[in-house]
């Protein structure tokens, strides 16, 4: 786990000074270069989503939780996770209207994804109160 964080974390500086060194001969290919390093990353962290899945289910069971808020919970984070790549691949190109977008659509999918959880919270709170 160690050996494979400071893999990536090499990559990435190695990656973030060769896109430094071609940016200025070739904007293009720095971004590419930036792009797929992203790709990369996330791909090699979609790897380790099953093992963290079945951890939050282990301790879901043991708590007595729904597992509809895990659920929440991890789409929530990916979200997250998502929106802040693109948005920084957008600021990366120099777009930072792109950027913006990304982070509001974001924020709007965050605010979506929790309406059926502040509906069961009104509705609990609701039922105390009577």
């Amino acid at each position: 786990m160690v050996k494979e964080l400071i893999s990536v974390c090499g990559i990435c500086i190695c990656a973030s000074l060769i896109c430094k060194i071609t940016e200025k001969h070739t904007k293009e290919q720095a971004v590419m270069l930036s792009i797929a390093v992203c790709v990369f990353v996330m791909l090699l962290m979609l790897s380790g989503i099953p093992v963290i899945f079945g951890k939050a289910d282990k301790m879901a069971a043991i708590a007595g939780l729904d597992t509809e808020y895990i659920t929440v919970i991890f789409k929530s984070l990916g979200i997250c996770y998502l929106t802040q790549f693109s948005a920084d691949i957008c600021r990366d190109c120099g777009e930072t209207a792109a950027a913006s977008a990304a982070e509001i659509f974001g924020k709007i999918q965050l605010i979506v994804l929790s309406l059926p959880l502040f509906e069961q919270l009104i509705e609990r709170i609701t039922r105390i109160m009577e």
